[in-house]
């Protein structure tokens, strides 16, 4: 198995792409170490795991916070297997016009999004050094790559995750310290977030008319990705972004 005595850590593994990502770890012999905000969405996604055969432990983890990051990592420490991989994948969406927007909801989104995926690279990359070697995975979005109306916190969020990661990527290449660190940038995910967005909308028309080849992502597709960042195989990959997104960006 691709992951036999390597650890990964998934944030906002409750649901959704985390969810996704953390039963993809598992199915390659990872442990997993599951942190959510909510620790019994967490509990839920272990539950999954355990039961195809995987092995996993809950952790609740406010990603804005330094101390329960620190402990988060403290418990890996304590593991017999060594801690290899980081998914920041916690994450949340906010709509609204930057002039209407204010300034306590613009620094929320900043900090669960970006400070919270420099948080888990300042406190997560020398423990993957110091295991050997691995990789991190920060999970952006199409809406880091180009501007979107009436998402000025998110996008910039998101943007702010691009270009942590390739200036976090030379970092460690210039220290040699065997840790690799990329970007992923879905698209349309069909996710119980995404539908319950769209309200009376059909799912299915959406897409079409706003991905290129007319289907949605699905989270486990967004997860394929994110276990190959992972593996040995993309040991020569780092500081880029991989984009998931249909075709949304190609023209």
């Amino acid at each position: 198995m691709e992951f036999t005595g390597r650890a990964a850590l998934v944030t906002g593994a409750g649901s959704g792409i985390g969810r996704a990502i953390s039963l993809s770890l598992a199915a390659g012999d990872a442990f997993v170490w599951v942190s959510d905000f909510d620790e019994n969405a967490a509990a839920g996604t272990v539950h999954l795991i355990e039961n195809a055969g995987g092995r996993a432990e809950a952790i609740g983890l406010d990603v804005r916070s330094e101390p329960q990051w620190e402990a988060a990592f403290s418990r890996c420490d304590e593991a017999i297997e060594r801690l290899t991989t980081l998914v920041n994948c916690a994450g949340k969406a906010a709509t609204g016009d930057t002039f209407s927007m204010s300034l306590e909801r613009f620094r929320d989104i900043m900090a669960i999004n970006a400070e919270g995926t420099f948080l888990g690279m300042k406190h997560g990359i020398p423990r993957i050094s110091g295991s050997g070697g691995g990789a991190v995975i920060n999970i952006s979005s199409l809406a880091g790559l180009r501007g979107i109306a009436g998402m000025t916190a998110y996008s910039g969020s998101k943007g702010a995750i691009r270009m942590m990661t390739k200036s976090v990527a030379l970092e460690c290449a210039g220290l040699y310290n065997g840790v690799r660190v990329n970007s992923v940038h879905p698209g349309v995910v069909d996710t119980p977030a995404w539908r319950a967005i769209l309200a009376d909308v059909d799912p299915e028309v959406r897409a079409r008319d706003r991905v290129p080849i007319g289907v949605a992502c699905t989270p486990a597709e967004v997860a394929d990705t994110v276990y190959f960042l992972a593996s040995d195989s993309a040991r020569h990959i780092t500081g880029t972004e991989i984009v998931i997104d249909g075709g949304m960006t190609a023209g």
